[in-house]
């Protein structure tokens, strides 16, 4: 069986420094007054043409379909279908959701887990059959059509105050706050066929956004905030496996 997702799990250690008291490798920040690469990461990804919406969209899905059939998954998912969020329908196509009006409430993280969120999670949760509220991939845009960010998680927001929303300031953009890309990480992207009840995951919902967002860059598609599916630290050992 081919192994899809491995190949798309490398960081580029461009976007870590070293930290010494801890002896390891961890992302950069945005607003460190002495190190510029994130920022000037996003100048030269602003300067990149911007890759259509829909080319995006079937790209990602694509990558998931191909992670499907890496765990035994052969039928593709394909489909249309509806989800009420706060009272209003968007389209599901395939293997994700075009949420539009977006108005997600802040999610709180108490250092184990999310102890508070929207509970529009809930409901794509059960209507995925999710394990977890948290296992949701999601992208958003710029005013200009530049994918800003990959992300995970149960918290989708339009912080310009957050690392991305200073990236999008940074280039001269803003966000389009008017829908967002969600990709539900159902059982059949973390888990295989074979072992469906493994107390392991195949996947975690990092290495899925991780690949993700690698595979986008490998199709062409320019990254505003070019470093941040990468994760939060590089692990030295784990990249020359």
């Amino acid at each position: 069986m081919n192994e899809y997702v491995v190949n798309y799990l490398k960081k580029d250690i461009e976007g870590y420094y070293f930290d010494k008291r801890n002896n390891e490798y961890k992302l950069k920040g945005v607003c460190c007054s002495f190190d510029r690469t994130r920022k000037d990461k996003a100048l030269k990804q602003a300067k990149l043409e911007p890759v259509s919406f829909v080319k995006v969209y079937s790209y990602v899905n694509e990558f998931l379909e191909l992670v499907r059939e890496e765990n035994g998954f052969i039928e593709k998912n394909i489909k249309i279908d509806t989800i009420k969020l706060d009272g209003k329908e968007h389209i599901i196509i395939d293997n994700g959701i075009l949420v539009r009006d977006n108005n997600w409430s802040s999610s709180h993280w108490n250092g184990k887990t999310y102890d508070r969120y929207d509970k529009k999670y809930d409901v794509i949760k059960e209507k995925f059959d999710l394990e977890r509220v948290s296992d949701v991939l999601w992208l958003k845009f710029t005013d200009k059509g530049h994918l800003a960010v990959v992300a995970k998680s149960c918290d989708i927001n339009w912080d310009s105050e957050q690392s991305c929303g200073l990236l999008v300031q940074e280039i001269g953009e803003s966000f389009d706050t008017s829908f967002a890309f969600v990709f539900p990480l159902t059982r059949q992207m973390i888990r295989t066929k074979a072992e469906p009840n493994s107390f392991y995951r195949k996947y975690s919902s990092e290495e899925l956004e991780c690949a993700v967002g690698n595979y986008l860059i490998s199709k062409g598609v320019p990254i505003i905030d070019y470093f941040s599916h990468m994760g939060y630290k590089y692990d030295i050992l784990a990249e020359n496996m």
